[in-house]
């Protein structure tokens, strides 16, 4: 089985960026306790865990099944909504 070097740097990237974001939004969190903050970064959580567990796919046989894919991004888009939309 050969992996791509899209695909590495591609998930590498998406790990970083959404470490990053989560990060400096867990940060703003940390500072101002607000609930809109912590809806956010947990969004941005859920985003930097799925990304996580999809490195082994790239090395042995083992595949997420896509509609699992879905619902990760459609649970951590709503909490990313929420605290959008949380006053």
């Amino acid at each position: 089985m050969t992996v791509e070097i899209l695909d590495v740097v591609t998930r590498s990237l998406l790990i970083l960026a959404t470490g990053f974001l989560f990060g400096i939004i867990f940060v703003a969190y940390l500072r101002v306790k607000s609930r809109k903050l912590l809806l956010i970064s947990t969004g941005f959580f859920i985003f930097f865990v799925q990304y996580i567990a999809t490195i082994p796919e790239l090395y042995y046989n083992f595949t997420v099944d896509e509609n699992l894919h879905l619902v990760l991004h459609l649970i951590a888009l709503v909490f990313i909504l929420v605290g959008i939309l949380k006053d």
